[in-house]
C-alpha cells in the first residue's frame, strides 16, 4: 500500500502519553471547558446561538463534549430539562435534515439512548432516507455526509459502500476535503478534511490511502506554534485557529498515525494556550471573547477522544433523582445555595425558613422534581413533600418518613422491636410505635419540633459508629457530647444525603 506519509517506528512515551484519559478523570482543561460550559446552558436544556435561542446543532455539540468528558448529557441540566431532554422536543423538526438526524444518531449513541426512538423519532429511519444510491451521498455537502457515515457507524448499522465510495471520490488532488458543495468553488479546508478522515476510519478505512492522503493534508495545515489553519495556503502568514486544530487532533487520533506523534502534541498544547481563564476556548489567538461553539467542539480534542464519541458505562440509565441532583443556576424569585449548587423556592422555601432551617434540616441537596408522582425536594436532613390542600398552614409541606424509608428492614432487630415503657422521669412512652424517648433526645424533640418535624420514634436508643443515636419517622437524632450544648449535644443526622447516595447506588 502507498503511503504519502513516512511511518515512524518509534516506542515513544509521547505516543502513550497522549492515550485517552480514564473514563470519569478528565484532565484539567477538559474540567475548566465543560464547567463553563455548564454555565452556558438555557433554562430549556439547550444552548443557544448569537440570537440568544436554543439551536439544535450547537446543543447536539455541547452534549458530545460532555459526554468526551464521560458526563451523562442527559444529567446535564440548570435546574430544568437535561441537553437530552431539549433535543428530544426537537428532534421532529432537527431530524428532517440530514445532518441533524446525524447529530442526534451520535448524541444518542453517546448518551446510551436507543437512536431509533429518540423523543418519539426513529432516526436511523429519517437518516437512511436521505440516501441518494445515485451519487451514494446522505448530503452534497461532504461534511453532513461525512457526519451521516459516522452516525451508522455509531450505531453498528451498515454503511452502504456506495457512501464510502462517494467520500474517497470527493477527496480532492492534495488531500483534502471541501466544506462547499459546488464543484467549481470547492477548496480544501481542514474541518471538512478530518471529518473525513474520521468518517472513513468508522467505516473501517483506517491504513487506506485516502485517509493516508487526508492526513497529509491536515500535517500541511500545521503552523509553526502547532496549531492548524482553517485552509492550507489561505492565509500569509498562516494562522491557526481553535476549532480547525480540534478537529485535525481528532483526525490524526482516529487515523492512529504514528507518525503524527509531534504534530498531536504540538496540536494539544496549541488549543490549551487557546483555552481563557474562564475555561472557555476563544476561537483565535487575538479575539480573547469565550466562543461557546468553538468551545463545544474542542472539548472532544481535549479529552483525545475523536468521533464517534463512545458511551460511558451507565449512561442512559439516569434517573429523576440523578437529574435532580446536578448541579444548577440560580433560579428567579428563589433562594440560591452556592454551598451545594441548589435553589429553594415557594412554598418549600417558606416551610424552611419558618420550620427550622438550616439548622434543623441542612441545605438543599436536589432540585425540586417529581418522586411517586409527588413534587418533592432532598435536604441534607430531611425530604420535603409537597401536599396541595393537606396542610395549609404550612404551606402544603410535609416531610418525607425518611427515618423509616432508611431502617426498612431492621424492625426485628433488638433496637426497632417494640420495647416496654422506662419509668423515668425525663422519658417519655409512645404506645403508637412502642418506644421510648428520654434525656437529651425528649428534651431536643420536644423544643425543636417534636411530632410534626420528626415524628414518633421507631426504635430505642442505639450505639452506631460509636455513637449514640435515635432513630424516628422522619429523622435520626444524634447525641455529639459537646458540640452543642444548647441544644443539648444533639444533632439532626444527614439522612437525606444517605438516602441520596444509597438511591444512586441501587439505581
Amino acid at each position: 500500500m502507498q503511503r504519502t506519509i513516512p511511518t515512524l517506528v518509534l516506542a515513544s512515551p509521547l505516543w502513550l502519553g497522549l492515550a485517552p484519559p480514564a473514563r470519569g478523570s478528565p484532565s484539567l482543561p477538559v474540567t475548566r471547558a465543560v464547567d463553563w460550559l455548564r454555565t452556558q446552558q438555557q433554562p430549556d436544556g439547550g444552548f443557544a446561538s448569537q440570537s440568544g435561542d436554543s439551536e439544535p446543532g450547537i446543543t447536539a455539540d455541547a452534549a458530545l463534549a460532555f459526554a468526551a468528558a464521560g458526563i451523562d448529557p442527559d444529567l446535564v441540566a440548570a435546574g430544568g430539562p437535561s441537553i437530552i431532554d431539549y433535543l428530544r422536543t426537537v428532534a421532529g423538526d432537527y431530524a428532517d435534515t440530514p445532518v441533524g438526524a446525524a447529530k442526534l444518531t451520535l448524541v444518542a449513541v453517546a448518551s446510551g439512548v436507543d437512536p431509533r426512538d429518540f423523543g418519539g423519532i426513529d432516526l436511523l429511519a429519517r437518516l437512511t432516507a436521505h440516501f441518494d444510491t445515485a451519487t451514494g451521498l446522505f448530503d452534497p455537502q461532504i461534511v453532513n455526509h461525512a457526519f451521516a457515515v459516522m452516525a451508522l457507524a455509531a450505531a453498528r448499522q451498515p454503511v452502504p459502500a456506495a457512501a464510502v465510495n462517494a467520500l474517497i471520490d470527493a477527496q480532492a488532488i492534495d488531500g483534502g476535503w471541501s466544506s462547499l458543495p459546488e464543484q467549481g468553488s470547492r477548496r480544501s479546508d481542514s474541518r471538512a478534511t478530518a471529518l473525513a478522515i474520521q468518517a472513513l476510519v468508522a467505516a473501517g478505512e483506517r491504513g487506506s490511502t485516502a485517509v493516508d492522503r487526508g492526513i497529509g493534508y491536515l500535517l500541511a495545515a500545521q503552523t509553526d506554534d502547532g496549531s492548524f489553519v482553517a485552509q492550507v495556503g489561505a492565509q500569509v502568514p498562516a494562522v491557526g485557529d481553535a476549532a480547525s486544530t480540534a478537529f485535525a487532533i481528532q483526525a490524526m487520533l482516529a487515523a492512529g498515525e504514528r507518525a503524527t506523534l509531534d504534530t498531536v502534541a504540538a496540536g494539544m498544547a496549541a488549543l490549551e494556550r487557546l483555552q481563557n481563564d474562564s475555561g472557555a476556548l476563544r476561537a483565535w489567538a487575538d479575539e480573547p471573547g469565550d466562543n461557546l461553539p468553538v468551545t463545544a467542539q474542542a472539548v472532544p480534542a481535549l479529552a483525545l477522544q475523536p468521533l464517534p464519541v463512545p458511551p460511558h458505562t451507565g449512561f442512559g440509565r439516569t434517573t429523576a433523582i440523578e437529574r435532580a441532583m446536578q448541579p444548577a443556576s440560580p433560579k428567579e424569585s428563589c433562594a440560591y445555595y452556592a454551598a451545594t449548587g441548589h435553589n429553594l423556592c415557594a412554598g418549600f422555601l417558606s416551610y424552611w425558613l419558618a420550620y427550622g432551617g438550616l439548622a434543623v434540616y441542612g441545605y438543599p441537596i436536589t432540585e425540586e422534581f417529581i418522586e411517586d408522582g409527588r413534587t418533592v425536594q432532598y435536604f441534607e436532613r430531611a425530604r420535603f413533600e409537597w401536599h396541595p390542600g393537606v396542610a395549609p398552614e404550612r404551606f402544603d409541606v410535609l416531610l418525607g418518613r425518611i427515618g423509616s424509608e432508611h431502617t426498612a428492614g431492621r424492625a426485628s432487630s433488638p433496637p426497632f422491636a417494640p420495647a416496654e415503657p422506662i419509668e423515668q422521669p425525663d422519658c417519655l412512652y409512645f404506645p403508637q410505635t412502642q418506644h421510648n424517648l428520654c434525656g437529651g433526645f425528649n428534651d431536643y424533640w420536644q423544643r425543636y419540633g417534636a411530632l410534626s418535624v420528626y415524628g414518633y420514634p421507631i426504635s430505642e436508643e442505639v450505639v452506631e459508629d460509636g455513637r449514640t443515636v435515635q432513630y424516628f419517622e422522619r429523622a435520626r437524632l444524634e447525641w455529639h457530647p459537646g458540640a452543642a450544648w444548647s441544644h443539648y449535644d444533639v444533632l439532626v443526622g444527614r439522612l437525606g444525603v444517605e438516602l441520596l447516595t444509597r438511591s444512586r447506588e441501587v439505581n
